[in-house]
């Protein structure tokens, strides 16, 4: 029997290379010429729809390594036409008119036209930096050979997909399934507007029954089933009737026209069903698809058919539904033809339409390396500035907490440049402002989010904050600023609290993590971290351009302040993933970053964590921690067997009442001191707390005196050490702080005295 071929375009006369215009098909033509395993047949062209001219080479493509009978129905010789368009991957179109469609990696192509072999995993914009005509001649030869074996989708590949690429894509909102049941809304599609019409997008929503929708909306009734498995193979043609697609199925051996009329009959309320002309059936359909006969499914593909008519037409079409007095009903009327014998639904209009999901919680979780167990807890974040605007939009991105902003502040003209707002957010809340973006994530369908409260976090009068705070697991301080992180340290409760802020260059940032069994608190960690910048190298630079403001950082606050969103972005997008890591373990952390302007590297510097020791002195709370004991302890033995002594460096809160240690000086060179006494001298000290008041933005200074005793002695103050108190009283009275002395003993103990003049 002669073998039947397809042709397509125009042939040439002859086999002169002239006729060719393209390099690539210049080249290729050698190429043929030379293998032995091609004959040239023939040189066509093809003037396109889109009007580009194709040219192509018509050849016998003889392959030793075809198995002569197998069973896919390869032939050892095959006529293939090898066609080259300008700007586009070479085509290789199978011109038998029989060669087989149910093979894999076949590209899709219209009725009648040759089969179009798929003979490159990726895509062309990759394969065509080592492309070569050698190397595509090659390439025919092993898809022939590998398809004849049965060996061309690899086992590790993933499956061959049911259809090709719809024209048509729907999104689906995350909440779908659960929605879909839900008597009080309706789903329905609304269309994307796009600048070009090349491919088009409509969104699935749900609205309420009632009321006004807020969109240009059809209203879709969905129709969903869930079909038998599928070996995967070639990719099916997608079909343009209800008929065809019925006959796809049915030879797959399943029952499809059935299963359809069974789901519109149960979608019919008893009291009948009104037309709806504005409204459409959408079904949607999934398929189980293995790689052979006995291994069970891999994957599910999930495809859709818009089909133009109401639910109502649908039902009657297929003969379900019967008309009387302006309705439709599922309960068939006394002479009216049985339903089997309706057929005009085949010949129903199916628009193929490509099934997308918006990304459900729980995919975002994963797609974001976010631990399920861990994600789930009430989160308050504090200060929605740039750098809190900016944790709030990376945190909803991952579903990572629940959360409830706070905030006083109104968005103003300036925060454009480095906060998440927009032009148009101008004059409103921040916590507003942010609860719309990051909303906006899932916005069509609510499916995220967040309270937010315009008040300040310190407002203990607001019973909203107090609920939330007191509710909360976590409590995220970005308001750099001082009273917040000490207020919140003040609470009692189980909520674990980490303050964190940018430096006023924009170079740092901070964190400060409270341990999870709150035994120490941010206020705490602020003097441990001040002591840091005071004894470390990176701390001369740390808080460079500090405006001397009552806030760490108060530089980035400043409408002035000159510090780029990048740097913003850099900051939170580290902060965040910093935050997010270390809560789940329950140490206490002060970790400060530190970028290198010129590489943009940043630099980690980890601040060991110490022990809180407090004492209460009349109404003040006095509070240190193990480090600057044991550094007051060591200052002392060096000294020894004289005495020692120097000032004392730290900060006062007067409304907590209390007095933050954070540092002291040794004896500056000018002091005296032998085995009875010791007086302190004045040399280098003013450099000294100039230095100390420009690292730590002018909140470190003096607020007393230490002092050691020698050997055998203890660190009960002297008639002296009363009257030295007494007269240092008096003179920081004059800037209404009281006056601090510290006394190291003999055993190592330490007495501490605070006197107010």
């Amino acid at each position: 029997m002669a073998v039947e071929h397809i042709l397509i375009g125009e042939a040439f006369l002859d086999l002169n290379p002239g006729h060719l215009t393209l390099p690539v098909a210049l080249q290729t033509l050698s190429a043929c010429v030379e293998h032995h395993d091609f004959e040239v047949v023939e040189l066509r062209s093809l003037k396109r729809t889109d009007g580009k001219v194709s040219e192509i080479i018509v050849v016998d493509c003889i392959n030793d390594q075809v198995p002569s009978r197998n069973p896919v129905g390869i032939k050892v010789r095959e006529r293939l036409a090898l066609v080259f368009t300008p700007w586009q991957a070479p085509e290789v179109r199978v011109l038998r008119k029989d060669f087989p469609e149910e093979v894999p990696h076949l590209n899709y192509v219209g009725l009648g036209q040759p089969a179009w072999l798929c003979i490159y995993f990726e895509p062309w914009s990759t394969v065509e930096r080592t492309w070569t005509p050698q190397k595509f001649l090659r390439r025919i030869l092993w898809w022939l050979s590998e398809t004849a074996e049965g060996t061309l989708h690899r086992e590790d590949q993933p499956l061959e997909r049911i259809y090709y690429d719809s024209p048509l894509d729907i999104v689906l909102p995350p909440d779908f399934k659960d929605k879909i049941q839900d008597t009080h809304s309706s789903f329905t599609c609304v269309s994307v507007e796009r600048s070009a019409e090349d491919i088009k997008v409509i969104r699935g929503i749900f609205v309420p029954k009632t009321g006004k929708p807020e969109h240009k909306i059809f209203r879709t009734e969905v129709l969903m089933l869930e079909l038998l498995p599928v070996i995967h193979g070639t990719m099916e043609v997608f079909p343009r009737t209800l008929g065809q697609f019925h006959d796809q199925i049915e030879r797959r051996g399943e029952e499809f026209i059935s299963k359809l009329k069974d789901l519109v009959k149960g979608k019919i309320p008893p009291a009948g069903l009104t037309r709806d002309p504005q409204a459409r059936c959408l079904l949607i359909f999934s398929i189980p698809v293995k790689r052979n006969a006995d291994a069970d499914p891999e994957s599910h593909e999930v495809r859709a058919f818009l089909i133009a008519q109401d639910l109502a037409i649908l039902g009657a079409t297929l003969g379900v539904l019967t008309a009387h007095n302006g309705k439709f009903y599922s309960i068939p009327i006394i002479g009216a033809p049985d339903g089997d014998s309706f057929t005009k639904w085949r010949e129903m209009e199916v628009i193929p339409v490509q099934v997308k999901n918006e990304p459900d919680k729980t995919f975002a979780r994963k797609a974001s390396g976010i631990q399920e167990d861990t994600a789930d807890f009430k989160g308050v974040l504090l200060g929605l500035g740039a750098l809190g605007s900016a944790l709030a939009e990376l945190w909803s991105k991952e579903f990572w907490g629940e959360w409830t902003f706070i905030d006083p502040e109104t968005f103003e003209p300036h925060n454009i440049i480095r906060h998440v707002g927009k032009n148009q957010h101008i004059g409103r809340f921040k916590v507003d402002v942010v609860k719309d973006v990051v909303e906006a994530n899932y916005h069509l369908n609510n499916y995220y989010r967040v309270e937010a409260i315009a008040d300040s976090a310190t407002n203990r009068a607001n019973g909203r904050i107090e609920d939330a705070i007191s509710g909360a697991d976590l409590l995220v301080d970005a308001t750099t600023t001082l009273d917040v992180p000490r207020d919140l340290s003040q609470r009692d409760g189980k909520s674990r609290s980490v303050s964190v802020f940018l430096t006023p260059s924009g170079e740092g940032s901070v964190l400060l993590l409270e341990p999870a069994d709150l035994s120490l608190r941010l206020d705490s960690l602020e003097a441990q971290y001040y002591r840091a910048i005071l004894n470390s190298d990176w701390g001369w630079t740390h808080l460079q351009g500090h405006m001397g403001m009552l806030w760490v950082g108060a530089g980035c606050r400043d409408i002035s302040a000159v510090i780029s969103n990048e740097s913003i972005q850099l900051h939170a997008a580290v902060i965040a993933r910093q935050v997010r890591v270390l809560r789940d373990k329950p140490e206490p952390r002060i970790r400060i970053w530190s970028q290198e302007s010129d590489t943009g590297a940043l630099i980690s510097h980890d601040i060991p964590v110490q022990k809180k020791i407090q004492a209460v002195c009349g109404e003040w709370n006095v509070i240190w921690d193990a480090a600057f004991y044991q550094k007051l302890c060591s200052m002392r033995h060096a000294h020894l067997p004289n005495e020692s002594g120097g000032i004392v460096l730290g900060y006062i809160d007067q409304k907590l009442k209390s007095i933050y240690i954070v540092d002291a000086l040794s004896a500056p060179p000018d002091s005296s001191s032998d085995r009875t006494g010791f007086t302190r001298g004045v040399e280098g000290l003013a450099a000294a707390l100039n230095d100390v008041a420009r690292r730590t933005a002018n909140i470190v200074g003096y607020i007393g005196e230490w002092h050691s005793h020698p050997s055998f002695t203890s660190a009960y103050p002297s008639g002296f050490d009363r009257a030295l108190l007494e007269s240092l009283a008096k003179t920081l009275a004059l800037e209404g702080q009281p006056a601090l002395m510290i006394i190291v003993g003999s055993g190592g103990e330490i007495s501490i005295a605070v006197k107010e003049g």
